[in-house]
Protein backbone atom coordinates (compact mmCIF):
# COMPACT_ATOMS: atom_id res chain seq x y z
CA UNK A 1 0.00 0.00 0.00
CA UNK A 2 1.37 3.38 -1.03
CA UNK A 3 2.12 5.76 1.85
CA UNK A 4 0.03 8.95 1.88
CA UNK A 5 1.57 12.16 0.59
CA UNK A 6 2.12 15.21 2.76
CA UNK A 7 1.86 18.90 1.98
CA UNK A 8 4.75 21.21 2.80
CA UNK A 9 2.77 22.39 5.86
CA UNK A 10 2.69 18.93 7.49
CA UNK A 11 5.28 19.69 10.20
CA UNK A 12 3.57 23.01 10.96
CA UNK A 13 0.24 21.24 11.44
CA UNK A 14 1.91 18.85 13.89
CA UNK A 15 3.27 21.83 15.86
CA UNK A 16 -0.27 23.16 16.09
CA UNK A 17 -1.46 19.82 17.50
CA UNK A 18 -3.58 18.84 14.52
CA UNK A 19 -5.35 15.50 14.43
CA UNK A 20 -4.43 14.04 11.06
CA UNK A 21 -6.38 11.90 8.62
CA UNK A 22 -5.83 10.52 5.12
CA UNK A 23 -7.91 12.14 2.39
CA UNK A 24 -7.36 12.14 -1.36
CA UNK A 25 -4.07 10.30 -0.86
CA UNK A 26 -2.73 12.98 1.51
CA UNK A 27 -2.21 13.05 5.27
CA UNK A 28 -4.19 16.17 6.17
CA UNK A 29 -5.46 17.92 9.33
CA UNK A 30 -8.90 16.64 10.37
CA UNK A 31 -9.13 19.18 13.19
CA UNK A 32 -7.04 21.17 15.65
CA UNK A 33 -9.26 22.16 18.58
CA UNK A 34 -12.43 20.34 17.48
CA UNK A 35 -14.64 20.25 14.39
CA UNK A 36 -17.58 22.10 15.95
CA UNK A 37 -15.50 24.95 17.38
CA UNK A 38 -13.68 25.36 14.06
CA UNK A 39 -16.95 25.31 12.14
CA UNK A 40 -18.44 28.01 14.36
CA UNK A 41 -15.27 30.12 14.14
CA UNK A 42 -15.69 30.26 10.35
CA UNK A 43 -19.36 31.21 10.65
CA UNK A 44 -18.72 33.96 13.24
CA UNK A 45 -15.20 35.17 12.45
CA UNK A 46 -12.80 33.28 10.17
CA UNK A 47 -10.84 30.11 9.65
CA UNK A 48 -7.65 29.29 7.76
CA UNK A 49 -7.33 25.98 5.88
CA UNK A 50 -4.45 24.15 4.22
CA UNK A 51 -5.87 22.94 0.89
CA UNK A 52 -2.52 22.15 -0.71
CA UNK A 53 -3.68 18.60 -1.47
CA UNK A 54 -5.85 20.03 -4.27
CA UNK A 55 -4.54 19.75 -7.82
CA UNK A 56 -3.60 22.60 -10.14
CA UNK A 57 -3.17 22.47 -13.91
CA UNK A 58 -2.07 25.26 -16.23
CA UNK A 59 -3.58 25.49 -19.72
CA UNK A 60 -1.77 27.90 -22.03
CA UNK A 61 -1.29 28.83 -25.65
CA UNK A 62 -3.51 29.64 -28.62
CA UNK A 63 -5.43 26.36 -28.15
CA UNK A 64 -6.09 26.80 -24.42
CA UNK A 65 -9.67 28.05 -24.70
CA UNK A 66 -10.49 25.38 -27.29
CA UNK A 67 -9.50 22.65 -24.82
CA UNK A 68 -11.62 24.19 -22.04
CA UNK A 69 -14.63 24.63 -24.34
CA UNK A 70 -14.35 21.03 -25.44
CA UNK A 71 -13.76 19.58 -21.97
CA UNK A 72 -16.03 21.50 -19.58
CA UNK A 73 -19.75 22.14 -19.21
CA UNK A 74 -19.50 25.87 -18.43
CA UNK A 75 -18.24 28.13 -21.19
CA UNK A 76 -14.90 29.70 -20.30
CA UNK A 77 -15.32 31.97 -23.35
CA UNK A 78 -17.49 34.17 -21.13
CA UNK A 79 -14.60 34.90 -18.76
CA UNK A 80 -12.53 38.07 -18.73
CA UNK A 81 -9.02 38.37 -17.32
CA UNK A 82 -9.14 38.11 -13.53
CA UNK A 83 -12.39 36.11 -13.46
CA UNK A 84 -13.04 32.53 -12.35
CA UNK A 85 -15.93 30.13 -12.81
CA UNK A 86 -17.21 26.85 -11.41
CA UNK A 87 -17.49 24.12 -14.04
CA UNK A 88 -17.81 20.36 -14.48
CA UNK A 89 -15.89 17.76 -16.47
CA UNK A 90 -18.16 15.01 -17.84
CA UNK A 91 -17.87 11.72 -19.68
CA UNK A 92 -19.80 11.14 -22.91
CA UNK A 93 -22.72 9.61 -20.96
CA UNK A 94 -23.00 12.73 -18.78
CA UNK A 95 -21.43 11.16 -15.71
CA UNK A 96 -19.23 13.48 -13.66
CA UNK A 97 -15.47 13.04 -13.89
CA UNK A 98 -14.81 16.02 -11.61
CA UNK A 99 -15.98 19.49 -10.67
CA UNK A 100 -13.44 22.30 -10.62
CA UNK A 101 -12.76 26.03 -10.88
CA UNK A 102 -11.22 27.72 -13.92
CA UNK A 103 -9.23 30.96 -13.48
CA UNK A 104 -8.53 33.12 -16.55
CA UNK A 105 -5.24 34.99 -16.31
CA UNK A 106 -5.26 35.95 -19.99
CA UNK A 107 -6.93 34.85 -23.21
CA UNK A 108 -4.23 32.18 -23.60
CA UNK A 109 -3.48 31.44 -19.93
CA UNK A 110 -5.77 29.57 -17.50
CA UNK A 111 -5.35 27.87 -14.13
CA UNK A 112 -7.52 24.89 -13.14
CA UNK A 113 -8.06 23.81 -9.53
CA UNK A 114 -9.25 20.18 -9.32
CA UNK A 115 -10.16 17.79 -6.50
CA UNK A 116 -7.30 16.04 -4.72
CA UNK A 117 -8.74 12.56 -5.17
CA UNK A 118 -9.10 13.10 -8.93
CA UNK A 119 -5.77 14.67 -9.90
CA UNK A 120 -4.43 11.58 -11.70
CA UNK A 121 -7.74 10.75 -13.41
CA UNK A 122 -8.32 14.37 -14.46
CA UNK A 123 -4.81 14.67 -15.86
CA UNK A 124 -5.18 11.47 -17.87
CA UNK A 125 -8.58 12.50 -19.24
CA UNK A 126 -7.52 16.04 -20.17
CA UNK A 127 -4.25 14.82 -21.68
CA UNK A 128 -6.13 12.38 -23.88
CA UNK A 129 -8.59 15.05 -24.96
CA UNK A 130 -5.71 17.42 -25.64
CA UNK A 131 -4.13 15.07 -28.17
CA UNK A 132 -6.49 16.43 -30.82
CA UNK A 133 -6.35 20.03 -29.56
CA UNK A 134 -2.71 20.78 -28.80
CA UNK A 135 -2.85 23.20 -25.88
CA UNK A 136 0.12 23.60 -23.53
CA UNK A 137 -1.09 21.55 -20.53
CA UNK A 138 1.01 21.37 -17.36
CA UNK A 139 0.49 19.76 -13.95
CA UNK A 140 1.77 22.24 -11.34
CA UNK A 141 0.16 20.56 -8.32
CA UNK A 142 3.42 19.72 -6.55
CA UNK A 143 4.76 23.24 -7.03
CA UNK A 144 1.61 24.88 -5.64
CA UNK A 145 0.28 25.39 -2.12
CA UNK A 146 -3.27 26.57 -1.46
CA UNK A 147 -4.31 28.42 1.69
CA UNK A 148 -7.98 29.33 2.18
CA UNK A 149 -9.21 32.08 4.52
CA UNK A 150 -12.96 31.85 5.03
CA UNK A 151 -15.49 33.73 7.15
CA UNK A 152 -17.09 37.16 7.59
CA UNK A 153 -13.82 38.67 8.87
CA UNK A 154 -11.60 37.15 6.17
CA UNK A 155 -11.43 40.38 4.18
CA UNK A 156 -10.48 42.51 7.19
CA UNK A 157 -7.79 40.03 8.23
CA UNK A 158 -6.17 39.82 4.79
CA UNK A 159 -6.39 43.51 3.87
CA UNK A 160 -3.30 44.59 5.91
CA UNK A 161 -1.31 41.63 4.55
CA UNK A 162 -1.97 42.35 0.86
CA UNK A 163 -0.15 44.92 -1.30
CA UNK A 164 -3.33 45.43 -3.35
CA UNK A 165 -6.96 46.20 -2.36
CA UNK A 166 -7.98 42.58 -1.79
CA UNK A 167 -11.25 43.62 -0.12
CA UNK A 168 -12.41 45.15 -3.43
CA UNK A 169 -12.36 41.81 -5.26
CA UNK A 170 -15.80 40.66 -6.37
CA UNK A 171 -17.03 37.11 -5.87
CA UNK A 172 -15.23 34.75 -8.29
CA UNK A 173 -12.70 37.44 -9.18
CA UNK A 174 -8.98 37.19 -8.53
CA UNK A 175 -5.82 39.23 -8.64
CA UNK A 176 -2.14 38.41 -8.55
CA UNK A 177 0.00 40.28 -6.04
CA UNK A 178 1.75 39.85 -2.73
CA UNK A 179 0.14 38.63 0.48
CA UNK A 180 2.31 38.42 3.60
CA UNK A 181 5.24 39.35 1.35
CA UNK A 182 4.62 36.34 -0.90
CA UNK A 183 3.60 36.39 -4.55
CA UNK A 184 0.22 34.72 -4.94
CA UNK A 185 -2.98 34.46 -6.91
CA UNK A 186 -5.72 35.60 -4.52
CA UNK A 187 -9.27 34.60 -5.48
CA UNK A 188 -12.55 35.45 -3.79
CA UNK A 189 -13.72 31.86 -3.89
CA UNK A 190 -14.40 29.19 -1.28
CA UNK A 191 -16.31 26.12 -0.23
CA UNK A 192 -17.87 27.03 3.10
CA UNK A 193 -20.94 29.13 2.35
CA UNK A 194 -19.12 32.18 3.76
CA UNK A 195 -17.21 35.04 2.24
CA UNK A 196 -13.53 34.28 1.83
CA UNK A 197 -10.44 33.91 -0.27
CA UNK A 198 -8.20 31.18 -1.65
CA UNK A 199 -4.50 31.97 -1.98
CA UNK A 200 -2.40 30.04 -4.51
CA UNK A 201 1.31 30.34 -3.69
CA UNK A 202 4.53 28.47 -4.34
CA UNK A 203 4.63 25.23 -2.33
CA UNK A 204 7.71 26.42 -0.43
CA UNK A 205 5.83 29.54 0.71
CA UNK A 206 2.68 27.81 1.95
CA UNK A 207 3.72 27.59 5.59
CA UNK A 208 4.82 31.24 5.64
CA UNK A 209 1.43 32.43 4.36
CA UNK A 210 -0.58 30.11 6.62
CA UNK A 211 1.40 31.26 9.69
CA UNK A 212 1.08 34.95 8.76
CA UNK A 213 -2.69 34.67 8.35
CA UNK A 214 -2.94 32.79 11.64
CA UNK A 215 -0.97 35.47 13.49
CA UNK A 216 -2.87 38.35 11.88
CA UNK A 217 -6.26 36.81 12.54
CA UNK A 218 -5.99 35.59 16.13
CA UNK A 219 -7.27 38.85 17.61
CA UNK A 220 -10.28 38.68 15.26
CA UNK A 221 -11.17 35.14 16.33
CA UNK A 222 -9.66 33.27 13.38
CA UNK A 223 -8.90 29.59 13.99
CA UNK A 224 -6.87 26.99 12.10
CA UNK A 225 -9.39 24.58 10.58
CA UNK A 226 -9.20 21.04 9.25
CA UNK A 227 -11.10 18.97 6.73
CA UNK A 228 -13.74 18.00 9.28
CA UNK A 229 -15.04 21.56 9.56
CA UNK A 230 -14.67 22.07 5.83
CA UNK A 231 -17.04 19.16 5.27
CA UNK A 232 -19.69 20.29 7.78
CA UNK A 233 -19.52 23.85 6.44
CA UNK A 234 -19.98 22.83 2.80
CA UNK A 235 -22.81 20.43 3.73
CA UNK A 236 -24.77 23.13 5.57
CA UNK A 237 -24.25 25.34 2.50
CA UNK A 238 -25.63 22.58 0.23
CA UNK A 239 -22.41 22.32 -1.79
CA UNK A 240 -21.72 18.98 -3.54
CA UNK A 241 -18.59 16.96 -2.83
CA UNK A 242 -17.07 14.58 -5.35
CA UNK A 243 -17.43 11.01 -4.12
CA UNK A 244 -20.65 11.92 -2.32
CA UNK A 245 -23.05 13.99 -4.45
CA UNK A 246 -20.98 13.72 -7.63
CA UNK A 247 -19.40 10.69 -9.30
CA UNK A 248 -19.13 8.87 -12.64
CA UNK A 249 -22.68 7.50 -12.20
CA UNK A 250 -24.19 10.95 -11.53
CA UNK A 251 -24.64 13.87 -13.90
CA UNK A 252 -24.59 17.58 -13.01
CA UNK A 253 -28.23 17.76 -14.14
CA UNK A 254 -29.16 15.20 -11.49
CA UNK A 255 -27.07 17.12 -8.95
CA UNK A 256 -29.05 20.32 -9.58
CA UNK A 257 -26.15 22.06 -11.31
CA UNK A 258 -27.88 23.00 -14.58
CA UNK A 259 -26.84 26.62 -14.10
CA UNK A 260 -23.25 25.54 -14.81
CA UNK A 261 -24.04 23.72 -18.06
CA UNK A 262 -23.82 25.73 -21.27
CA UNK A 263 -25.88 23.59 -23.65
CA UNK A 264 -25.57 24.12 -27.39
CA UNK A 265 -21.76 23.83 -27.41
CA UNK A 266 -19.97 20.63 -28.53
CA UNK A 267 -18.37 19.73 -25.19
CA UNK A 268 -17.94 16.13 -24.07
CA UNK A 269 -21.24 14.88 -22.61
CA UNK A 270 -23.39 17.67 -24.10
CA UNK A 271 -25.69 15.29 -25.97
CA UNK A 272 -26.43 13.20 -22.88
CA UNK A 273 -26.92 16.25 -20.66
CA UNK A 274 -29.23 17.91 -23.18
CA UNK A 275 -31.38 14.76 -23.25
CA UNK A 276 -31.58 14.77 -19.45
CA UNK A 277 -32.44 18.45 -19.46
CA UNK A 278 -35.28 17.90 -21.94
CA UNK A 279 -36.63 14.57 -20.66
CA UNK A 280 -35.83 14.93 -16.98
CA UNK A 281 -33.17 13.07 -14.95
CA UNK A 282 -33.63 9.64 -13.35
CA UNK A 283 -32.84 11.00 -9.88
CA UNK A 284 -32.69 14.35 -8.13
CA UNK A 285 -30.54 15.74 -5.33
CA UNK A 286 -32.58 16.92 -2.34
CA UNK A 287 -32.08 18.09 1.22
CA UNK A 288 -33.65 16.20 4.12
CA UNK A 289 -34.00 16.60 7.87
CA UNK A 290 -34.97 13.83 10.26
CA UNK A 291 -38.19 14.67 12.09
CA UNK A 292 -36.92 13.72 15.55
CA UNK A 293 -34.18 16.41 15.24
CA UNK A 294 -31.52 14.08 16.63
CA UNK A 295 -31.05 11.08 14.28
CA UNK A 296 -28.30 11.64 11.69
CA UNK A 297 -28.81 10.25 8.19
CA UNK A 298 -25.32 9.43 6.90
CA UNK A 299 -23.86 8.51 3.52
CA UNK A 300 -25.17 5.20 2.24
CA UNK A 301 -28.32 5.09 4.37
CA UNK A 302 -31.37 4.00 2.39
CA UNK A 303 -34.53 6.07 1.98
CA UNK A 304 -38.01 4.55 1.81
CA UNK A 305 -41.46 5.76 0.89
CA UNK A 306 -44.54 3.68 1.62
CA UNK A 307 -42.32 0.66 2.16
CA UNK A 308 -40.43 1.03 -1.14
CA UNK A 309 -36.76 1.96 -1.39
CA UNK A 310 -36.65 5.23 -3.33
CA UNK A 311 -33.28 6.80 -2.63
CA UNK A 312 -29.99 6.99 -0.78
CA UNK A 313 -28.22 9.50 1.46
CA UNK A 314 -25.01 11.01 0.06
CA UNK A 315 -23.87 13.21 3.00
CA UNK A 316 -25.16 13.81 6.50
CA UNK A 317 -24.13 15.46 9.76
CA UNK A 318 -25.40 17.35 12.77
CA UNK A 319 -25.27 20.94 11.50
CA UNK A 320 -23.40 23.03 14.10
CA UNK A 321 -24.81 26.33 12.78
CA UNK A 322 -28.39 25.21 12.26
CA UNK A 323 -28.57 23.00 15.37
CA UNK A 324 -30.22 20.00 13.73
CA UNK A 325 -29.32 16.94 11.63
CA UNK A 326 -29.07 17.71 7.91
CA UNK A 327 -28.39 15.50 4.92
CA UNK A 328 -28.31 15.50 1.15
CA UNK A 329 -29.70 12.54 -0.76
CA UNK A 330 -30.81 11.31 -4.15
CA UNK A 331 -34.42 10.31 -4.73
CA UNK A 332 -35.78 8.61 -7.83
CA UNK A 333 -37.24 11.34 -10.03
CA UNK A 334 -40.76 9.90 -9.75
CA UNK A 335 -40.65 10.20 -5.96
CA UNK A 336 -40.18 13.93 -5.71
CA UNK A 337 -42.11 16.87 -7.04
CA UNK A 338 -39.46 19.45 -6.21
CA UNK A 339 -39.64 22.21 -5.31
CA UNK A 340 -42.92 21.20 -3.62
CA UNK A 341 -42.16 18.91 -0.65
CA UNK A 342 -43.57 15.42 -0.25
CA UNK A 343 -45.86 14.41 2.57
CA UNK A 344 -43.34 14.23 5.45
CA UNK A 345 -44.97 11.10 6.85
CA UNK A 346 -44.20 9.23 3.63
CA UNK A 347 -40.40 9.53 3.75
CA UNK A 348 -38.24 7.38 6.04
CA UNK A 349 -34.48 6.90 6.43
CA UNK A 350 -33.10 3.57 7.60
CA UNK A 351 -30.72 4.39 10.46
CA UNK A 352 -29.17 1.42 12.27
CA UNK A 353 -31.87 -0.95 10.98
CA UNK A 354 -34.62 1.37 12.21
CA UNK A 355 -36.65 3.61 9.93
CA UNK A 356 -36.88 7.24 11.00
CA UNK A 357 -39.29 9.75 9.48
CA UNK A 358 -37.75 12.59 7.51
CA UNK A 359 -38.85 15.70 5.61
CA UNK A 360 -37.60 17.12 2.33
CA UNK A 361 -36.31 20.68 2.79
CA UNK A 362 -35.01 23.28 0.37
CA UNK A 363 -31.23 23.59 -0.07
CA UNK A 364 -29.10 25.15 1.27
CA UNK A 365 -29.64 24.44 4.96
CA UNK A 366 -27.64 27.55 5.86
CA UNK A 367 -27.35 30.89 4.09
CA UNK A 368 -25.12 33.58 5.53
CA UNK A 369 -26.74 36.84 6.68
CA UNK A 370 -27.17 39.56 4.04
CA UNK A 371 -24.87 41.89 5.95
CA UNK A 372 -21.94 39.55 5.26
CA UNK A 373 -22.71 38.89 1.57
CA UNK A 374 -20.09 39.53 -1.08
CA UNK A 375 -19.64 43.06 -2.48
Amino acid sequence: MEAPKRTTLFAFHQKLGARMTVFGGFEMPLSYGGIISEHLAVRSAAGVFDLSHMGEFEVRGSKALELLERGFTNSAARLHDGQAQYTIMCAEDGGTIDDLIVYRRAADDYLLCVNASNVAADWEWLSQLNRTVGADLRDVSEQTALVAVQGPRASAILAPLADFPIAELARFAFREGRVAGTQCLAARTGYTGEDGFELFVSSVEGEKVFAAVLDAGRVAGLAPCGLGARDTLRLEAGLPLYGHELDRATSPVEAGLKAFIGLGRPFVGETALRAQHEQGPHKRLIGIETDDARSIARQGYRIFRAGREVGIVTSGTMGPSVGRPVAMAYLSAGETSLPAPLDPTALEVEIRNRRTRATIVKLPFYRRPRASRDP
